[in-house]
């Protein structure tokens, strides 16, 4: 059995921008580190100083050419696929930590799910899926399956085979949590989350910025964090998240989704009714 796990970032190369504010804030409050990160883009090479990041070059490894874009599930199973440990810890390349990561904890949630292959995914924030009641596992409580992010892309410890099984190519993000959620439910994965007993939301054993760029804006509590830690960010080229900002889809779009939820739905009645 494998004794060390890999963090995959999930990224698309038009998130670039990103790159440099994560990976400074990721040596400043994880100093003690030590393992390979995955940052999955899809053209680009990326390093930064102190760190072993190796960048999956998915569309360019699967001969996508420029001017087609592969999904977002693609692109996160592509780099599933490259990892060679069974347990990745997943997260996105905006979310910016703002304190001192809890190493010896995450550690702790490692060695359970190395050593425990019934477990199929950990979540390291109080901010992803809600706690049901206590689990067999120390400082874990399970989840509900029904709730509508069971599957939630916040930080957390995934069994690589599970992720992997969970994702359908033709979806978005947004579509991986929603109706990966229905599959994980019916595929009957249990979920663990912290105990929210033990945990506090104050103490956080992993804290980040739960989302510093929604919907392609700038969130606004990105701004004094990079400011303490002196990262300049031309905020103009993005602008900011306002609250009245609603975004708008092209008929075409709305129609392209439209299969897609049908798609996903058809594989929630294979998953139901004929795979068990």
């Amino acid at each position: 059995m494998q004794n060390k796990y890999s963090i995959l970032i999930n990224t698309c190369d038009n998130f670039e921008d990103c790159w440099i504010p994560f990976f400074k804030l990721f040596t400043v409050y994880w100093p003690d580190f030590e393992g390979t990160i995955y940052l999955n883009t899809e053209y680009k090479d990326f390093s930064y100083p102190g760190l072993d990041i190796v960048c999956t070059k998915v569309c360019e490894v699967n001969k996508i050419p420029h001017n087609v874009r592969a999904t977002w599930s693609q692109c996160l199973r592509w780099a599933l696929e490259a990892i060679d440990t069974d347990i990745v810890l997943y997260m996105q390349e905006d979310y910016f930590l703002n304190g001192s990561v809890k190493t010896v904890w995450v550690n702790h949630f490692f060695d359970l799910i190395n050593t425990n292959s019934n477990i199929p995914c950990i979540q390291l924030t109080q901010a992803g899926i809600p706690a049901l009641e206590k689990s067999k596992y120390d400082k874990l409580f399970t989840s509900t399956p029904d709730y509508f992010s069971y599957v939630s892309c916040q930080a957390s410890f995934w069994r690589k085979g599970v992720m992997t099984s969970i994702i359908r190519d033709h979806e978005t993000a947004w579509n991986f949590e929603w109706w990966g959620s229905k599959r994980a439910k019916y595929m009957g994965y249990e979920f663990l989350v912290l105990d929210p007993n033990f945990f506090s939301p104050n103490e956080s054993i992993f804290p980040y910025v739960l989302t510093g760029v929604v919907g392609g804006r700038w969130y606004r509590e990105v701004v004094a964090l990079f400011k303490k830690h002196e990262i300049n960010i031309d905020y103009s080229k993005r602008g900011f998240l306002e609250e009245n900002t609603k975004p708008t889809i092209s008929k075409r779009i709305k129609t392209k989704l439209s299969i897609y939820k049908l798609q996903s739905v058809i594989e929630i009645i294979k998953i139901k009714y004929f795979l068990k």
